[in-house]
């Protein structure tokens, strides 16, 4: 009996690691960060969508497509490539200090709900996932 609760404590506690990894799957918008050299721009604030291991999305400008993998509450981007249509000085900003922040990076991630900030070591990206309202 005794080896059997020693397994499910084991077994519960392996468990509850493995929930602390959040769940990146859907839609997000980046509504905030303290990165140096730019702020977000109010109506083109940039959007990730994460499946599994792809990242696309928008700079709020420009597509962007990549990679991403996730270790516990580590998060790391890869292979991110953008389009390469011209965008206003203060969106084209933005999107060099995004495309910084997350190109060949890990970050921690911490989800608090439908919300998750990333620290890049260098400054903060605050996400907000997206969802549709029924009418």
């Amino acid at each position: 009996m005794k080896k059997l609760t020693f397994a499910l404590l084991l077994l519960g506690s392996s468990t509850a690691q493995i929930a602390l990894s959040p769940d990146l799957n859907g839609s997000w918008k980046i509504v905030g960060w303290t990165l140096p050299d730019a702020v977000p721009v109010k109506n083109r604030l940039p959007q990730l969508n994460i499946q599994g291991s792809r990242l696309t999305g928008t700079t709020g400008c420009n597509r962007l497509n990549g990679t991403l993998r996730l270790n516990g509450n580590r998060l790391t981007f890869s292979a991110i490539n953008t389009t390469r249509m011209a965008c206003p000085e203060a969106v084209a900003a933005q999107e060099q200090a995004l495309l910084k922040a997350l190109s060949g990076r890990t970050l921690t991630a911490t989800r608090v709900q439908d919300s998750l900030t990333l620290d890049t070591g260098a400054g903060m990206l605050n996400i907000r996932r997206m969802t549709i309202q029924a009418p």
